[in-house]
């Protein structure tokens, strides 16, 4: 017979011990039950509040939460909802709303679970950035002159009405992207605006350039051209971009002259790249045709541009440092920096500068080297160096580990074949050969583990799969069925069934099974353990989050050794202090990493971070 839904919303005593800041609500909207976290968020007591509809007690979240919560009812899954009190306190401020199909058994939706993450001062930080940002970029794409799209697929160019003005057609002009390219003079930059497109179509690579463009009726004008490839299911399908008429800017820039090459007889003779700055303004005067070979750039995309333009602003140095290096010796330390060729090559460039003496201008005269190779090898030999000491740190304390376990057994051994010699009594001798039974399945289960670990080195080089996540949870589950019937434990699957990650089948079910039986394991005594999985993408990586009301660890106190091996924290006779050492060794194999947090009498988090290549 089955289970009325009635009769399983009424069983929701559990949500009592969640640590988490849940709530959940039928399928009518009502509220049934949430945990003490969340009704302590919001002020409310549960006796007042239950079977009330949740837009009742939040009136001002509205019809766009109505609908986020139909689409939860409807099956999606982690629709996520900002929430913002109209009066802020030190209880109730900005939190992001978790919504997931509430199940029963047999997998018919009978509610909503809502978990509420509370939003802290750098995530409302980082949040109002992001804004800031969209607006600043909304506000330098309206600052552009002309934007046009180049349907690729269809061959069409369209243009907004600033480009006819550029060019200096009229709007009855029918613009094609031969006809546009044919407007740019041949012998300076016809051939780059051809590059440039066939470079964003065939490999997606972006421009901004320079150059120059005759309009119709023969005006030579400078323009910004910018360039950029959009792509569907993998191909380059159109390509949107803006011109600029900065004709004014490069002529008022040309009045100042340049380095007269024969100041400086060596500067077009020596093998590296070499620029001369004006030292009170940081402007660059001239730069030598080395260093326009190894930048793949123009010398107009130097000239009278500041010095400093050119270094990463995540790999700023000290200028005041080298200004005052410059005042004491008249040079300046050699240091590094990455810079992007035209055609977005990163490149690892070494700058040193010293002060031309005897120049009544006053300028400082930079080289600039190529270094990647060099930096290249030096990383490589640093990453050497380091997995090799790695490996040899492992392989030590795996040997010390091996010749302590097993001098152990065999101590024991030694000790208890001994006394049984020595033993005439036959009720004696008979617990001394149980207590050599039980050394055996000690020596046993010892060589077993060492062989586990031996063997997750053995597999570093399998290839992994894509897996989906909630499958093997599911196989995880039927396998502790047992466990948590006894145990009455429950696990809340909150992971969307989209998840996938990148592992090995085996290593992700013994995973699974470790932190699983071990959250049970570590139950609180009298309380029925619940544990929580979830999954969310962080830039390379797949987290995956277990979550447990267990008795928690003491990381203060055992933090340092909680992966290690035979390392037990608890008193617990089924504590081998083996699996979360393998469950590190398993993860790290795949590239990944593990961490815990956890409060004593509270419970544990384990996140474990798949690799995504």
């Amino acid at each position: 017979m089955l289970k009325s839904n009635k009769s399983i919303i009424s069983s929701l005593d559990w949500i009592a011990q969640i640590p988490s800041s849940i709530a959940i609500i039928d399928t009518d909207l009502k509220l049934k039950s949430a945990s003490p976290k969340w009704l302590s968020i919001f002020n409310f007591c549960l006796e007042k509040i239950k079977d009330q509809q949740i837009l009742d007690l939040f009136p001002q979240l509205g019809p766009e939460f109505q609908t986020r919560l139909s689409y939860s009812l409807d099956g999606l899954r982690d629709i996520k909802f900002k929430y913002s009190p109209i009066l802020q306190t030190d209880t109730q401020q900005n939190s992001f709303w978790h919504l997931n199909p509430w199940k029963d058994g047999y997998g018919n939706i009978i509610g909503v679970i809502i978990k509420v993450e509370t939003i802290s001062k750098a995530q409302e930080l980082q949040w109002e950035l992001n804004k800031t940002k969209r607006l600043l970029n909304e506000k330098s794409s309206i600052a552009q002159i002309g934007s046009w799209e180049y349907d690729i697929k269809e061959n069409n160019l369209q243009w907004t009405p600033a480009v006819y003005k550029i060019y200096g057609v009229t709007n009855e002009f029918i613009p094609t992207i031969e006809k546009a390219i044919h407007f740019y003079l041949p012998e300076t930059s016809r051939k780059t605006i051809k590059d440039s497109l066939k470079n964003a179509i065939q490999s997606g690579l972006p421009w901004n350039e320079k150059l120059k463009l005759k309009q119709k009726d023969g005006t030579v004008i400078w323009v910004n051209s910018i360039g950029r490839p959009k792509f569907k299911d993998g191909k380059c399908t159109r390509i949107i971009g803006t011109i600029q008429n900065i004709t004014d800017t490069i002529l008022a820039n040309s009045t100042t002259p340049t380095v007269e090459p024969a100041k400086y007889p060596l500067f077009e003779k020596v093998p590296f790249g070499l620029a001369i700055i004006d030292r009170s303004s940081g402007q660059i005067k001239d730069v030598n045709n080395r260093l326009l070979q190894l930048t793949e750039f123009e010398k107009t995309h130097f000239l009278q541009r500041r010095f400093t333009e050119f270094i990463k602003k995540t790999q700023q140095t000290d200028f005041g440092m080298l200004s005052k290096q410059l005042s004491d010796s008249g040079e300046f330390s050699a240091f590094k920096t990455t810079f992007t060729t035209k055609n977005n090559k990163n490149i690892t460039i070494q700058i040193y500068g010293t002060v031309l003496q005897g120049d009544i201008d006053d300028n400082i005269l930079c080289t600039i080297e190529n270094i990647s190779s060099q930096t290249n090898l030096e990383r490589n030999f640093k990453k050497t160096i380091r997995l090799s000491k790695e490996k040899n740190e492992k392989l030590l304390n795996f040997a010390h580990m091996v010749s302590h376990n097993l001098k152990t057994h065999a101590t024991n051994f030694s000790l208890l074949l001994n006394f049984l010699n020595a033993e005439n009594g036959v009720h004696e001798r008979k617990k001394l050969m149980n207590m050599l039974f039980s050394a055996s399945d000690n020596l046993t289960e010892t060589i077993k583990g060492l062989r586990e670990i031996v063997e997750i080195r053995s597999n570093i080089n399998l290839e992994k799969k894509s897996l989906s996540l909630n499958e093997h949870v599911f196989l995880v589950e039927q396998n502790v069925a047992g466990l948590l019937k006894e145990t009455k434990g429950k696990i809340v699957n909150e992971i969307a069934d989209t998840v996938t990650i990148k592992a090995l089948p085996a290593y992700l079910n013994s995973i699974l099974t470790n932190c699983i039986t071990n959250a049970i394991k570590y139950r609180k005594e009298g309380k029925s353990p619940i544990i929580i999985i979830s999954a969310k993408e962080e830039k390379n990586y797949t987290v995956l989050s277990i979550e447990d009301n267990g008795i928690g660890i003491d990381l203060e106190k055992h933090g340092d050794k909680l992966f290690g091996l035979y390392n037990t924290f608890h008193r617990n006779m089924d504590s081998r202090g083996i699996g979360l050492y393998i469950t590190k060794n398993q993860i790290e194999a795949m590239n990944g990493k593990i961490s815990a947090m956890s409060t004593v009498g509270q419970g544990t988090t384990f996140k474990i971070y798949f690799n995504k290549n």
